[in-house]
C-alpha cells in the first residue's frame, strides 16, 4: 500500500530534480579522471541542466505554497526524490568496473550542492542560528569568504529560477522529460 501510494505520489508530481542532477554527475565521472575537474564540472551542469525547464512552478510558487498548506506533499517529493537519487547512486556504484567509485560520489556531490547551498543552508541558519553550532560554523564562513561564494551562487541560481527562465512546463512533461535524461545519462556512463 506504501509503495502504490509512494508511486502514485512520483508519477503524479515528482520532477526528478536531484535524480538528474546526480545522473549527470555520475555521467561526468566516468568521462573526467581528476577528482577537482570532476567537481567542478559536475557543479557547472547543474545550472546547464537548470535552463531546461522542470515543471516545478506550480510546485514552489504558488499561494498555498506560500501558506504552509503544500508543506507536506513538498516535503514527500522531496523524500522521494532523495532515496531515487540514493538508490541510483548505490545502483552505479555497485555495478560499476571502474576501480574509482569515488569520483562518482564527488560527481554527484557536485551536480547537487547548489540545491542545497541555495535551499538547505539559508533555512538551517535562519531557523537554527540559536544552536551554538550552527553560529560557530557560519563565523568560520566569514574569513575564507564561503559566505560569500554560497551568497553569489544563491543569486545565480535564483536568477536562473526566476528571472532568466520565465515559463515552465507541466508535472507530467517535466517528469518524462527529466525520466528520459536520467535514462540517456546512465546508458551513456555504461
Amino acid at each position: 500500500m506504501i509503495i502504490a501510494a509512494s508511486l502514485f505520489l512520483w508519477i503524479k508530481y515528482f520532477t526528478v530534480f536531484l535524480t538528474t542532477h546526480a545522473a549527470a554527475g555520475i555521467l561526468i565521472s566516468h568521462y573526467v579522471r581528476s577528482p577537482i575537474e570532476v567537481f567542478g564540472l559536475a557543479f557547472a551542469s547543474h545550472f546547464v541542466l537548470d535552463f531546461v525547464p522542470h515543471g516545478d512552478e506550480q510546485l514552489y510558487h504558488d499561494e498555498e505554497w506560500r501558506s504552509g498548506r503544500r508543506y507536506r506533499r513538498v516535503a514527500i517529493i522531496n523524500a522521494i526524490d532523495v532515496t531515487v537519487m540514493a538508490a541510483m547512486a548505490l545502483w552505479a556504484i555497485a555495478n560499476n568496473p571502474l576501480p574509482n567509485s569515488h569520483l562518482m560520489l564527488i560527481g554527484i556531490l557536485g551536480s547537487i550542492i547548489p540545491d542545497f547551498l541555495s535551499h538547505l543552508f539559508p533555512v538551517v541558519h535562519k531557523r537554527l542560528s540559536w544552536l551554538f553550532l550552527v553560529r560557530w560554523l557560519y563565523g568560520l564562513t566569514k574569513p575564507t569568504g564561503l559566505r560569500y561564494l554560497v551568497r553569489a551562487q544563491n543569486w545565480f541560481h535564483d536568477a536562473l529560477h526566476h528571472d532568466i527562465i520565465r515559463s515552465d512546463i507541466s508535472f507530467q512533461s517535466g517528469l518524462i522529460m527529466q525520466v528520459l535524461l536520467v535514462i540517456l545519462f546512465l546508458g551513456l556512463a555504461r
